[in-house]
């Protein structure tokens, strides 16, 4: 596939603050409740990869999840990294995921809202098969496109970053295409709280548990 990554791909999120963060989070109640949720079920986790972790809601503000467990934060935006440093005592790093070979795999692999603008939608996908050892947790805030047969993909120049609309069926079709069993994973509708004149309060949301 062409790589889509843009010279100024990424630049909008080098500026956003903690309650820009925060406000994302707050806004979509009903999908992390849901998450949280699959976290506490999943009592094999020990070892943890956010994708996109932000100014890191999860590891400061919620960091009781992650008692006695291993996790590392990965986001794009360096403010966002030396902010999570500065107010968190985990691990993390700045740079691109699709650019990052990590030495090791994680028991969960997750990721809020990263999907949606990531210039290559199947690599991402791919890469978290590659990097969970048994779990992962991908939601995507921009709806739920079951009959769209292929994922659709706009560039925003002035942002520097893609807003995509994932295929559910492209979503199978690389799962299965990364080494995944139909048994293995789950791409389903999930209410999120969110509603406004974008945005209908339905995500995708894409579970992996290996067999």
């Amino acid at each position: 596939m062409k790589n889509l990554r843009k010279s100024s791909y990424g630049k909008t999120w080098q500026a956003k603050s903690d309650d820009w963060y925060t406000n994302i989070y707050v806004a979509r109640p009903l999908l992390h409740e849901n998450f949280v949720d699959y976290l506490t079920r999943n009592s094999d986790v020990k070892t943890i990869l956010e994708i996109g972790c932000g100014a890191g809601v999860y590891p400061i503000k919620l960091r009781e999840l992650f008692s006695n467990k291993k996790y590392l934060g990965i986001d794009i935006s360096e403010q966002a990294i030396t902010y999570c440093k500065n107010h968190s005592q985990f691990d993390f790093i700045c740079g691109d995921f699709l650019q990052i070979e990590l030495p090791e795999k994680y028991d969960l692999v997750f990721s809020h809202a990263v999907v949606d603008h990531v210039y290559d939608i199947d690599l991402f996908l791919s890469k978290i098969v590659q990097t969970c050892r048994k779990h992962a947790y991908v939601s995507s805030y921009r709806g739920y496109f079951p009959n769209l047969g292929e994922h659709r993909m706009t560039w925003n120049n002035d942002e520097g970053c893609y807003y995509n609309d994932l295929s559910v069926n492209q979503i199978r079709r690389t799962l299965i295409q990364s080494g995944l069993q139909e048994n293995e994973f789950t791409i389903r509708s999930q209410e999120s709280g969110q509603r406004d004149k974008y945005l209908d309060g339905v995500e995708t949301v894409i579970e992996i548990s290996r067999k």
